[in-house]
């Protein structure tokens, strides 16, 4: 019985794998070492991350809170996870952790000037005749490094919230998750005590406009209230939120993975040596007729 036309030779395939073994091995060594060249050029990123919870004394009932609400005035919400983890993902606060902060020299070590305070014309820019004095970094740059390298996750079971931030830079990626604990806190406490004014002077004016004792009374314990919460406000070390886990300089990169990068591209590129000489050598050994598809 002759030997089916779909049935697979695989001592041809062999056969022309060990002729061509050498340039199949060259291949890989030089994808592998393209690869290595590539990755050696690749800067290492680190990430510092900090866990923080809401604080447990901000969600405490108050008697007053309907009262206060019932008079149109503002009495804020209790501190939820959700609250801090949309403070944290708002370009309000990138934009004023950057703005008060110079990040831009330890974010941008290569190609930022920090006595010019401007970016450094690229090779690229100055091929194609870009404008060498270049422009201050704005509030959208600083949004958009912070869409790529910082991180917020949530925990609702256990009502934690995660914040990272990735830098080339272990002690830069921890002072800025930092920064950003800093400013949060400064910003949650700017509006209590906002809040907490606003209040007072709405209350003030309804007591001077009040006969009825009973009213009175209640309106100088919600004035008492607005009073005790612009004093947590003040002198809490951490208003809002707890920090569970301060961040911390990391002492490992978390990329790139050089390593493994080279041996899987190395790999690959074997694979596809093999597959291509192969099929090249199948196609040269095949009659005229039956490579241009003719009986």
């Amino acid at each position: 019985m002759e030997p089916r036309e779909d049935e697979i030779d695989l001592g041809k395939y062999l056969a022309i794998l060990r002729k061509e073994w050498w340039k199949i091995l060259l291949f890989s060594i030089l994808v592998g070492g393209v690869t290595l060249f590539w990755m050696m050029q690749q800067p290492n990123v680190y990430r510092a991350t900090a866990t923080v919870t809401p604080a447990e004394e901000d969600s405490r009932p108050s008697h007053a809170i309907g009262a206060l609400a019932s008079l149109g005035v503002s009495v804020g919400a209790p501190s939820r996870v959700e609250d801090i983890e949309t403070l944290f993902r708002s370009s309000d606060l990138t934009a004023r952790v950057f703005g008060k902060h110079n990040l831009w020299p330890a974010l941008l070590p290569d190609s930022y000037d920090a006595v010019t305070g401007k970016p450094k014309m690229s090779w690229k820019e100055k091929f194609l005749g870009g404008n060498a004095a270049g422009r201050a970094p704005s509030d959208w740059d600083a949004i958009r490094i912070a869409k790529g390298s910082m991180f917020v996750s949530v925990q609702k079971k256990s009502r934690t919230i995660t914040l990272s931030f990735e830098a080339r830079s272990p002690e830069t990626s921890a002072n800025i998750v930092k920064y950003y604990l800093e400013e949060a806190k400064s910003r949650l406490q700017e509006e209590a005590f906002d809040r907490a004014t606003k209040n007072k002077k709405f209350i003030e004016d309804q007591i001077g406009r009040t006969v009825d004792a009973l009213t009175r009374d209640r309106l100088y314990a919600m004035y008492g209230q607005e009073v005790e919460r612009e004093m947590m406000a003040r002198n809490r070390e951490q208003f809002g939120f707890r920090v569970i886990d301060s961040p911390r300089v990391p002492d490992q990169k978390i990329r790139p993975s050089r390593l493994r990068t080279i041996v899987t591209m190395t790999i690959l590129s074997l694979l596809v040596a093999c597959l291509f000489f192969a099929y090249r050598g199948i196609n040269r050994n095949l009659p005229p007729r039956q490579i241009a598809g003719n009986p």
